[in-house]
């Protein structure tokens, strides 16, 4: 990660994994499911983008409970939104939460609480 032209060294497990999101404006995002990473040959591998999803949570228990979790997500209609990538680039701290510069409109981290809003609001009773 870099900081004012410098490169700082983090643990990604400990610092970054599981972390809560927050968006420019401190609303939650979700938390950190995933991270992919860019291979760079000959060159040490670089951090390239936070992952917010179920599948990629389901993944990391089991292959076939992020597959299955995924057809989940494809039925509730979601599928093509999820996970939300962030790119590193876009992370401005790492601390109790991870911060970054973006806003939660910005994503599509808000796509599944849009859609069950929706379908809960269709329900008798529900208003």
């Amino acid at each position: 990660m870099e900081e004012h032209g410098l490169t700082r060294t983090i643990d990604v497990v400990h610092d970054v994994l599981d972390k809560h999101i927050v968006d420019r404006n401190g609303r939650e995002m979700g938390r950190v499911d995933g991270i992919s990473v860019e291979l760079r040959g000959g060159a040490p591998p670089r951090l390239a983008e936070v992952l917010i999803g179920a599948s990629v949570l389901g993944s990391r228990v089991n292959a076939v409970v992020g597959r299955w979790v995924q057809g989940v997500e494809h039925g509730l209609g979601i599928g093509e939104e999820r996970p939300v990538r962030i790119r590193f680039s876009h992370v401005d701290e790492i601390g109790d939460k991870v911060k970054v510069d973006l806003a939660v409109g910005e994503t599509g981290s808000e796509t599944l609480e849009r859609r069950l809003r929706t379908w809960i609001l269709k329900i008798p009773g529900s208003r």
